[in-house]
């Protein structure tokens, strides 16, 4: 069943989303938040790892040599930039300026290696029409060389809905659908407002109301949300699963001229 998280004020490292805690099986999602001049150290364990900064301006340390340093006002006014590590990387961050990055990971083989994703590489779109138009940012496309995660950004338009028409994968379908479970994280702008999301599939259905800084998972079933008038609804999606290729199954009763 989805279910859904709050992400509180910390420094530091917390986590969020594991298999232990949600009917998520392969994903994870933690956040790292520290002040000006903090620092932090990790391993990547034996998962594969996303860090996508949404906020501020750090320095990333791959095995103590500088990958890269990322800058970010905030979800709404800069596209995204961010690191892939495989599994077994040790890495360290330091904050330049108070800063939030979200990390998502699951379990992998180690077959690729580390990147840096630069503003430049990631892929922006228009997708759908009134009254579900939209810009995506492609971060970790279905090209991009990870194991099992596909990750970017969606942002409506002020009032509008996305993940529209309804759409699932959940059931492997040769060439009609394939298997991928799900995790939205929102922000809301202005940070009053509120959308929500209905996840639904025979016989589950659920509608939750979303605030700022909140995480839903999506472990299957049909899932389009949408945003209070005069609001704008930011999510990183995360998906996960065992083939690079995410084929989407419309809801027969929303089948018209849009895409998901």
């Amino acid at each position: 069943m989805a279910k859904r998280y709050k992400v509180n004020g910390f420094h530091g490292y917390q986590k969020i989303v594991a298999p232990e805690n949600s009917d998520l099986k392969k994903i994870n999602l933690a956040f790292i938040k520290n002040p000006e001049s903090g620092k932090y150290e990790g391993l990547t364990a034996g998962e594969e790892s996303a860090f996508i900064l949404t906020q501020g301006n750090i320095r990333f340390f791959l095995e103590g040599k500088l990958l890269g340093e990322l800058s970010r006002k905030n979800v709404f006014d800069e596209p995204p930039s961010g690191v892939y590590l495989p599994p077994y990387s040790n890495y360290s961050i330091v904050f330049v300026k108070e800063s939030e990055i979200c990390v998502a990971s699951c379990t992998a083989a180690g077959k690729n290696k580390a990147r840096l994703i630069e503003k430049r590489d990631v892929r922006v779109k228009r997708v759908g029409e009134e009254p579900f138009l939209r810009s995506m940012n492609e971060i970790m496309p279905e090209d991009f060389p990870a194991e099992k995660l596909i990750i970017g950004e969606t942002i409506t338009d002020p009032g509008n809905w996305a993940s529209y028409p309804p759409h699932k994968h959940d059931t492997d379908k040769p060439n009609e659908e394939t298997v991928f479970e799900e995790l939205y994280y929102f922000k809301i702008a202005p940070r009053t407002g509120f959308g929500s999301i209905r996840i639904f599939s025979n016989p589950e259905d659920n509608i939750f109301l979303i605030k700022n800084d909140e995480v839903v998972t999506i472990p299957r079933g049909y899932h389009p949300v949408s945003v209070a008038p005069k609001h704008q609804l930011y999510y990183l999606w995360v998906l996960a699963g065992e083939t690079r290729k995410l084929i989407s199954f419309v809801h027969p009763d929303y089948r018209f001229n849009g895409k998901p």
